[in-house]
């Protein structure tokens, strides 16, 4: 029987060519180097493209979350539920939480604001790339990042009156009251007027923060002017004329 040759398979290697240095490469470009390494080690992979030894390693670390999708460019960043950075996400959780612990108020605006600081980071380049130009902080990625984090937009707690148990009855008593006025003098509802007094306080911080799901207290930081507050009387009568507010 005649022997048949074995021919041994020949890999092809090519480099990054490039007289410039490199900041950042393509996602396309960081699997051609982890599969590299996959099969022939870490340090040859750093030789071979002429890379960092450790920049080698953490493109095989974060190769986990990249999927064909994404290496297509058919599946934009911060579309659908998958976390495609995962150190990103943790810089801004922990960001988030460490503001919280200070007491200061999270809203959405400051969230998208330290994202884009963070995609800016050199570290976060090095891993995943230039993404301040791609990355869509739109309120879908938003809520799934909330979502996934266990965080939600609360109020803050305060400790409030209740009202007394028998509400009800001094409403009713109240409006027959009055029913009974209107009867006896013969008022027009014209001159039939309801006044309130509404404090409005100089420390307008805020009632709403993000903040961890299912914590019971919500504290939101103020500026040590909780109590210094105006005065603002609203007046209504109870045909359709209102009169301006005084202070």
């Amino acid at each position: 029987m005649p022997q048949v040759a074995k021919h041994k398979r020949v890999v092809k290697r090519k480099a990054f060519k490039s007289n410039v240095k490199r900041t950042s490469y393509s996602i396309k470009q960081k699997e051609e180097v982890v599969n590299y390494a996959k099969e022939y080690g870490k340090n040859n992979a750093a030789t071979h493209f002429g890379i960092n030894k450790s920049m080698v390693g953490r493109w095989v670390k974060a190769s986990i979350s990249w999927t064909d999708e994404i290496n297509r460019n058919i599946k934009k960043v911060g579309t659908g539920r998958r976390v495609f950075y995962p150190e990103v996400e943790k810089k801004l959780y922990d960001w988030i939480i460490e503001q919280r612990k200070q007491g200061f108020a999270v809203n959405y605006s400051l969230i998208r604001v330290k994202m884009l600081e963070i995609l800016r980071d050199q570290d976060i380049i090095v891993l995943y790339g230039n993404l301040t130009n791609d990355f869509k902080m739109s309120n879908r990625w938003l809520y799934a990042f909330m979502k996934r984090q266990k965080l939600s937009l609360r109020r803050r707690t305060k400790i409030s009156q209740k009202l007394p148990q028998q509400t009800e009855q001094l409403l009713e008593s109240f409006y027959r009251f009055v029913t009974r006025l209107r009867i006896e003098k013969s008022y027009e509802m014209c001159n039939i007027f309801n006044m309130d007094e509404t404090p409005v306080y100089f420390d307008m911080a805020g009632n709403f923060t993000v903040n961890q799901t299912g914590e019971k207290t919500v504290h939101i930081r103020g500026t040590g002017n909780e109590k210094n507050r105006f005065t603002v009387v609203l007046t209504c009568a109870a045909g359709k004329y209102y009169s301006k507010p005084y202070f």
